[in-house]
């Protein structure tokens, strides 16, 4: 074989074919494909999705933080484009880039989910975790999923959001149907918006009523916030709220199952320190946000033409950075591909929206950095860490009811939402 056949050989052997992205086995596990990008093709011009997609932590990081050569926004804010015309959601943050629109929004809304604002919800977060496992401690058996973490985020923001107690079903439906419709499947995306619409109707007689009467509910608190003496159109609260429900619902829905799952079947040996200490569970939720985050890609738009290793992205182009591949670099963390609530070249505390930590540990990558970092990383971390602590401690002896677990991995790309159990079968002795 001659040195050409030969270097055509080795380079071929660690090519990368775009459709492996949509395979069923890198739904369930992506990370063999996340260590070949990273080793390979630290930056990969995925032609097939005409996309160009970064793996390792610190490119993934840069990325992050330069919101004026990276910007989220697929369309301009001056142009022509009728924002919210084309989301399930309807008006909302994440349609928006790095301009003034997106900042006016972000700062409206973001100090409602941290400090003592977040603080006052903290008795509603106990109500709801302890009303809905009263429902199944008689039972012996739980199916987490179903009973317990699709009902919980759900039922906390629509009490914070100050609606109505007997409606909160109705909540959890259109939650489900609205995540769905994040989805490519048409029939999904049609559910989606016709749960919007359900919504909106039912939500506009409320916030005219909160706007003549407020109160200290939420909904009332998103009505009045206002900037330089500006405040939320209709249409813009209406998707705040769709907002809240379904990405920030999903978020701390799914995080809870993993969690959950990681105790149970990938460290249980670390389980009783956890329950001896429930602090832990802050250790679990940062963790588990870096190991197998709840989401593992954003996207962005190039500003400019940007040069990356041997590589040059042009202007307009579709970036996809892989949080989730970031997560795994081994350039950064020990043992990246174990499960350790105790690891100690990982930042363990509060996340920041810098990134930088004064312990001089990275963080995990799985609420984003920079200008569109998650504003309820709090209250999601909150909701989760509570739900889980409560959890472990009200049911006794806790433990998987089956042997085997099919583990985390991704929806069907025709539906929405990020990577959790589809189930996750518990048992525990009953009062």
């Amino acid at each position: 074989m001659s040195a050409v056949e030969e270097m055509i050989k080795d380079r071929l052997k660690n090519e990368i074919d775009p459709r492996e992205f949509d395979a069923p086995g890198f739904q369930h596990d992506p990370f063999p494909l996340y260590k070949r990008l990273r080793d390979h093709h630290p930056i990969y011009h995925d032609r097939f999705h005409n996309r160009w997609v970064i793996s390792r932590y610190w490119d993934v990081d840069a990325v992050f933080q330069n919101s004026e050569a990276y910007t989220r926004g697929i369309y301009e804010e001056d142009g022509p484009y009728k924002f919210g015309s084309r989301h399930v959601f309807g008006p909302n943050i994440l349609e928006y880039g790095r301009g003034d629109r997106h900042r006016w929004l972000r700062n409206v809304i973001a100090g409602q989910f941290v400090g003592q604002k977040l603080n006052d919800f903290l008795p509603v977060i106990d109500m709801i975790a302890r009303e809905l496992i009263d429902k199944f401690r008689k039972d012996g058996e739980v199916e987490v999923v179903t009973q317990f973490s699709h009902q919980f985020p759900i039922r906390v923001i629509s009490n914070m959001l100050g609606l109505p107690r007997e409606d909160e079903n109705m909540f959890v439906g259109w939650y489900q149907a609205l995540i769905a419709g994040l989805g490519f499947g048409g029939e999904h995306l049609a559910r989606g918006i016709a749960a919007r619409n359900e919504m909106w109707e039912y939500l506009e007689p409320l916030i005219n009523e909160r706007r003549k009467t407020p109160g200290e509910d939420l909904l009332s608190r998103i009505i009045a916030a206002e900037l330089d003496g500006v405040k939320m159109d209709m249409d813009e609260i209406k998707g705040f709220v769709a907002l809240l429900l379904a990405a920030g619902g999903d978020t701390t829905d799914k995080a809870i199952a993993n969690m959950m799952y990681h105790m149970m079947y990938t460290r249980p040996d670390q389980f009783d320190q956890v329950k001896a200490n429930p602090e832990l569970w802050e250790n679990v939720f940062t963790e588990m946000m870096r190991y197998d985050p709840v989401v593992h890609t954003q996207g962005r738009r190039t500003v400019n033409e940007m040069a990356l290793y041997d590589e040059v992205i042009p202007k307009g182009a579709m970036v996809l950075i892989y949080l989730g591949a970031g997560n795994r670099d081994e350039r950064v963390f020990k043992d990246p591909d174990t499960f350790d609530a105790f690891r100690d070249d990982l930042h363990m505390g509060r996340e920041n929206r810098s990134g930088r930590y004064k312990d001089g540990k990275p963080g995990h990558l799985g609420f984003g950095m920079g200008q569109h970092f998650c504003m309820g990383y709090a209250m999601a971390r909150q909701e989760a860490v509570l739900a889980c602590a409560y959890f472990a401690k009200s049911l006794k002896n806790l433990r998987p009811k089956f042997k085997e677990h099919a583990g985390i991995y991704s929806p069907n790309i025709d539906s929405g939402g990020f990577r959790s159990p589809p189930e996750l079968w518990l048992e525990f002795d009953p009062e």
